[in-house]
């Protein structure tokens, strides 16, 4: 049967927040064709894909497309059927649980620093995402959650006066409730605070009317997997992040534009490549006295005619360099991507 894949997504957060251009999809196979077709036509810096686990055995077709991509995460989902679920008693029973209001909001920010500010998810795995950028997105998901909103609530957990935990859940489906973020001060570990979180939302899930609850963590993420099997939450399914970088508008430098030449009998397959690849040579290794390194082709399209052609390179990060062979029409025929070794530490 044919892969049947879905459109990528413009993600505008994450677009605006990493400088880049990104696209999103959950997908339940990968097409390899249609993938590279959608990312030219959206001049795609990062394409983040998401396919079950069980599917990974697809990933080798992403070869085909000669984009540079990488794994970065395995998402582990648990469920918890609520169907005969009884609410239950907190642990900590002192603390006080309250919706978050702007008079939380510091306790809050300083909160999520604390307990995000170095957790390891797919975007501190991509080499192009600024870590510091990634402490931001998670604020800005968490603070996404108050103000009221009758499907998105935040949650604090105070001791006297000071923020000690949040968390955050989802009810805009109509059956479950997703646990989206979680977190306790360090001051407040080891004494069943998270414990009394899953409590507390399992009961407000329950109250909710929902039916299920969803929880969703980093695979490598033991203490609280442990946790939600003790709160008798079971792993539903396992799911991968894939980021394709095909970086294909970034640039740190100014693009340098070069016209070159092809004879009709240079214009196909593996004499194109070749002719491109002297050009390269010719322009960083003898000329700029740079070393290249790690070529990976990029055919797009089928040269029809010998003729001028302009090679766009393009700098995503001082140590990487694309190259695309456009027409006068701007359609691309190939992408090189390739190491600048002068510049790599």
């Amino acid at each position: 049967m044919p892969t049947i894949m879905q459109d990528l997504q413009y993600a505008k957060n994450d677009s605006d927040r990493f400088g880049l251009v990104v696209y999103r999809a959950r997908e339940e196979g990968i097409d390899s064709n249609m993938l590279m077709q959608q990312i030219m036509e959206h001049n795609v810096d990062t394409a983040i894909v998401r396919i079950r686990t069980t599917l990974l055995s697809q990933v080798h077709k992403l070869e085909k497309t000669a984009m540079p991509y990488q794994i970065t995460d395995t998402l582990a989902y648990y469920h918890l059927d609520l169907t005969t679920y009884k609410p239950q008693a907190l642990i900590n029973r002192t603390l006080q649980f309250k919706e978050a209001e702007a008079e939380d909001y510091p306790g809050l920010h300083l909160l999520v620093r604390e307990t995000f500010g170095k957790y390891v998810n797919h975007y501190r795995m991509n080499p192009f995402m600024d870590n510091e950028q990634v402490t931001e997105g998670y604020l800005d998901w968490v603070l996404s959650y108050t103000g009221g909103h009758p499907e998105r609530k935040c949650f604090v957990v105070k001791d006297g006066e000071q923020v000690v935990a949040f968390a955050t859940f989802n009810l805009e489906h109509p059956d479950k409730v997703k646990s989206i973020l979680c977190g306790v001060t360090h001051t407040h570990r080891r004494r069943g605070l998270y414990h009394d979180l899953l409590t507390y939302g399992k009961n407000f899930a329950k109250e909710s009317g929902k039916s299920y609850m969803r929880s969703i963590c980093q695979i490598e993420n033991i203490a609280v997997q442990r946790s939600l099997t003790r709160q008798g939450f079971e792993l539903h399914h396992t799911e991968n992040t894939i980021h394709i970088n095909a970086m294909l508008s970034k640039s740190v430098f100014e693009p340098l534009k070069v016209e070159i030449v092809l004879k009709e009998e240079e214009i196909q397959g593996k004499t194109a490549n070749n002719r491109i690849l002297s050009e390269i040579n010719d322009l960083f290794d003898k000329q700029q006295k740079m070393v290249t390194a790690n070529h990976r082709f990029v055919n797009v399209s089928r040269m029809m005619k010998a003729g001028s052609y302009l090679m766009t390179f393009t700098f995503p990060m001082g140590s990487k360099c694309l190259l695309r062979v456009t027409d006068a029409l701007n359609q691309t025929y190939v992408l090189v991507y390739f190491d600048l070794k002068h510049f790599l530490r």
